[in-house]
């Protein structure tokens, strides 16, 4: 009897089957409305796009009215993006190896905001010393914190808004912006002049397939994406 394939694991997905997977469920979250809905918390005109991928996002923040610089690590996810969005700028760069010309670039940008949702974890880019199961969020926590780390280089940059995906009873919503909340101030803001507050934690219903995931949800959970706005601390605020 021949059995069925094996899935790969997030350990070891190919790099050809994790940009499909990201391609479709970039489009899936935008005929649901997400992108829109995460542009609707961004109140700054003009935005430093972490991660653009294909340039779904990209497309949202362009006809929301914003000015977009979009930063990727991969140029095959550039030029897609560049494609669909043709007029915003765009960068090639790694966040957690900043270079200066780059800080020059986003000075001379100024951007008012800057968005990373629901950043990539490539198998190759996993660490390998935690459980599976943790490795996602081990690398999404790092990448979040070089994310926050650049924006407190940009004065101008004066909120962050961090976008994920996670799974909860609905009814726990208000118990999920706490925990958010202090996850992303205990991991992610470190020293960086940011702050989050648990009032500025909103979360939004998913439908499958966008929670990432083919099986059913377990008994009363509720697939949903989650955005947390970090506001920068001016420093007298910090020196009060």
């Amino acid at each position: 009897m021949m059995q069925p394939p094996v899935k790969p694991t997030a350990l070891d997905e190919p790099i050809s089957d994790t940009l499909a997977r990201w391609s479709s469920e970039s489009t899936d979250l935008d005929k649901q409305g997400a992108y829109d809905w995460l542009c609707g918390r961004v109140k700054a005109s003009r935005v430093l796009e972490i991660g653009c991928g294909f340039g779904q996002s990209t497309a949202a923040l362009n006809r929301h009215g914003k000015a977009v610089f979009a930063l990727d690590n991969r140029m095959d996810c550039l030029e897609a993006a560049r494609e669909r969005v043709p007029d915003a700028v765009y960068g090639l760069a790694d966040i957690r190896q900043v270079h200066e010309l780059l800080i020059q670039d986003l000075l001379d940008f100024s951007p008012e905001a800057m968005v990373l949702w629901i950043a990539g974890a490539p198998a190759d880019s996993l660490p390998r010393d935690v459980p599976e199961q943790y490795a996602v969020m081990q690398y999404r926590l790092a990448f979040q914190q070089a994310a926050v780390a650049l924006a407190g280089q940009v004065d101008s940059i004066r909120t962050v808004h961090l976008a994920d995906r996670t799974a909860f009873p609905w009814a726990m919503k208000d118990a999920g912006r706490q925990t958010m909340a202090q996850l992303i101030t205990n991991s992610v803001i470190g020293s960086s002049p940011f702050r989050v507050d648990q009032a500025n934690v909103q979360y939004r219903k998913l439908a499958l397939p966008a929670a990432s995931t083919h099986h059913a949800m377990p008994g009363g959970m509720v697939p949903v994406l989650g955005e947390a706005t970090l506001e920068r601390i001016d420093p007298v605020a910090i020196s009060s």
